[in-house]
């Protein structure tokens, strides 16, 4: 019974039941949305704890009743990581920070976060959360935004054969050359007019 605690401790993947509340209090479920490849923060308080050190535990739902650890602490005060989580115990202040980094669609879950005893192999559950995870939205740079890089929105946009910082340059020379054009065809007709004069009609006398 000794070495199968002291394997529980070491896995951090091991099932346990959950206890549906803490301090007798009903935890409300709550929602969190996060963006694919994005950093879930979560803070969870607890009672401020002296004496013997209580592990804190962050895990993910399977079934009611029962949850999979990720990553629970070994100590107050210092950090317990691996490859996407990490954890920290501040117990005298009464509370505990969770991160969770590079969120997948898959990370779509229900999470726990509470107190862990070992030696019943229970978590005294503090928040419920329930994490939705969306995909990374791809900002164009006219400002649209699209989930997508391949979207139509952006096709007609990405097939003009002029590059986008030199179309308006392009537009503007056009416009001055039209406008440039103009003023030479005014002022050529300007110098023709001035040249030109209506000759009044000579009347002969004497005849």
């Amino acid at each position: 019974m000794a070495w199968e605690g002291l394997r529980l401790l070491m896995h951090p993947v091991a099932l346990v039941l959950l206890v549906p509340g803490s301090w007798g209090l009903t935890v409300t479920p709550e929602e969190l949305r996060e963006v694919v490849g994005g950093t879930l923060l979560v803070q969870c308080w607890s009672s401020p704890q002296e004496g013997p050190y209580v592990q804190k535990t962050w895990c993910r739902q399977r079934s009611p009743g029962r949850c999979t650890r990720l990553v629970t602490t070994s100590q107050p005060l210092t950090a317990v990581e691996n490859a996407q989580h990490t954890i920290w115990d501040h117990p005298k202040a009464g509370f505990f920070i969770v991160t969770m980094i590079q969120l997948r669609e898959e990370d779509l879950g229900v999470y726990l976060c509470g107190s862990f005893n070992s030696s019943q192999n229970l978590i005294n559950t503090f928040r419920n959360i329930t994490l939705v995870v969306s995909p990374a939205l791809i900002t164009s740079p006219e400002g649209t935004s699209s989930p997508s890089v391949n979207g139509s929105e952006q096709g007609e946009s990405g097939s003009s054969s002029f590059p986008g910082p030199a179309s308006p340059e392009l537009l503007l020379s056009v416009q001055y050359g039209l406008l440039l054009a103009k003023g030479l065809v005014l002022f050529i007709l300007c110098v023709l007019l001035s040249f030109w004069r209506p000759r009044g009609r000579r009347t002969w006398l004497g005849q």
